[in-house]
C-alpha cells in the first residue's frame, strides 16, 4: 500500500518568489522547471494549482539550479503576503497579529501542506513553533525549514511596520556553515540544535494593529478562503480522508473503524468496500497513521516511550515496540538515538 500527500493540489504560490528571487540573482528560470519537469507556461497565470510532489519538485530544483546553501533564507525574503494568493490576503488585511496567526494556522493547507504550526503564550512571552513533516520533505530540509522561518519573519515584520523584535530564533537543525546570514535577516542571534523550531517574542506584539488591516475586505477573503479549501479537500480520495481524520483524531479519540465509519456517516461494511476499492485497508491506514506519528514524537526526546505508545492507541508499550520494529527494523529507543544524534550541532 502507498499512499501519500503528493497528489493534493495547492496553490503555485512558491512560483512569484522564485521568479523574483531568480531575476535578482540572474538564474535561468528555464532550467529550474525543466529540472522540476513542470511546463513553463504555467509562469504568470493566476489561479495556477500544482500537486504537492510539484512544489516539492521545483523547491529543490531551484536549490540545485541556485546552488547556494542559504537559498531557503533568501526565497523566505522574496514572499510577500501578495504571492500566498488568498491566504497571504487574509494575514495582510487582519486586524492584529494574533489574527493572522489564527488565518495562517487554519488555512495553512492552501500554502504549506507538510508544515504544523502553533502558537505558545506564558508570562510575557509568545512562542511561535513550527513543525515540518520530515517524512513528507525528504530532501533539503534545512533549506525549508530557512524558508518558513524567513517568510514568517519577513512578512510579519513588514505588516507591523518593522515593529517585530524577536527575542529568540531556535532551529532544529545543527549550525549552517551560513550562520552569519540568519543574524542578517533575523538581527538576533540564533540557536541551533534545538528540539524544534521557534520565535520568540514579545506577547503584546500579538495585539498590535496591522497597517493593512482591511476587516470588510477581510470577511470576504475568509468565505473565499474556506470554500477554496473545501473544493480542494474535495479532489482528495476516500483514504486520504481517512488519514486526516485518524491523524488529526490520533490521541484524543478512538481509531476504531465504528468511530471512523460514523463521522464519514458509512457503516463500517460500507467504509471498507471503499477503502478496497483504492486499494487500501482501515488497518493498513491506521497503521500509516500511527507510524507516521511515531517518527515525529520520537524525534522529540521530551516525550517518553511509554507516553507515545498510549497517544498512539497501544495497550502497552511492548505492543509499540513490536509494531515499530516491524515498521523500521529496530526499536523505538535505537530509532530515537539515530534521530538525536543526527540532529546534534557539529563542533567546528
Amino acid at each position: 500500500m502507498s499512499l501519500s500527500k503528493d497528489q493534493r493540489l495547492v496553490p503555485a504560490t512558491l512560483i512569484p518568489s522564485l521568479l523574483d528571487l531568480a531575476i535578482k540573482r540572474q538564474i535561468n528560470v528555464e532550467k529550474i522547471f525543466k529540472k522540476a519537469d513542470i511546463d513553463p507556461s504555467i509562469i504568470g497565470q493566476s489561479g495556477t494549482y500544482l500537486t504537492f510532489q510539484q512544489m516539492v519538485d521545483l523547491f529543490n530544483a531551484a536549490y540545485e539550479v541556485m546552488d547556494d546553501p542559504a537559498f531557503g533564507l533568501y526565497l523566505g525574503e522574496s514572499i510577500q503576503y501578495h504571492s500566498l494568493d488568498l491566504v497571504g490576503q487574509l494575514i495582510a488585511t487582519s486586524k492584529d497579529l494574533q489574527e493572522a496567526l489564527d488565518e495562517l494556522f487554519t488555512f495553512k493547507n492552501l500554502i504549506a501542506p507538510f508544515t504544523d504550526f502553533s502558537l505558545e503564550v506564558s508570562g510575557g512571552s509568545a512562542v511561535l513553533i513550527f513543525t515540518i513533516d520530515e517524512l513528507a520533505i525528504r530532501e533539503n530540509l534545512v533549506a525549508q525549514q530557512d524558508m518558513i522561518a524567513s517568510t514568517m519573519f519577513t512578512l510579519a515584520n513588514a505588516l507591523t511596520g518593522g515593529k517585530l523584535e524577536v527575542e529568540r530564533i531556535r532551529f532544529s537543525h545543527p549550525k549552517t556553515e551560513y550562520s552569519d546570514e540568519y543574524e542578517r535577516v533575523f538581527h538576533v542571534p540564533v540557536e541551533f540544535g534545538y528540539h524544534r523550531n521557534e520565535f520568540q517574542f514579545d506577547k503584546a506584539l500579538l495585539v498590535e494593529p496591522l497597517l493593512t488591516s482591511y476587516p470588510e475586505y477581510h470577511r470576504q477573503m475568509q468565505d473565499l478562503a474556506q470554500k477554496r479549501l473545501q473544493s480542494l479537500e474535495g479532489h482528495q480520495s476516500l483514504g486520504a480522508k481517512v488519514v486526516e481524520y485518524l491523524s488529526k483524531s490520533l490521541g484524543d479519540s478512538p481509531a476504531q473503524l465504528e468511530d471512523v465509519a460514523e463521522h464519514f456517516n458509512m457503516t463500517p461494511r460500507t467504509l471498507q468496500r471503499k477503502l478496497k476499492l483504492e486499494q487500501f485497508s482501515f488497518a493498513g491506514l491506521r497503521d500509516h497513521c500511527r507510524h507516521e506519528r511515531a517518527l515525529r514524537q520520537l524525534a522529540n526526546p521530551n516525550i517518553d516511550i511509554e507516553s507515545i505508545a498510549e497517544h498512539l492507541g497501544f495497550s502497552d508499550a511492548s505492543n509499540f515496540y513490536h509494531a515499530f520494529k516491524r515498521w523500521e527494523g529496530v526499536s523505538p529507543g535505537a530509532y530515537r538515538r539515530n534521530v538525536l544524534e543526527k540532529k546534534m550541532p557539529k563542533n567546528t
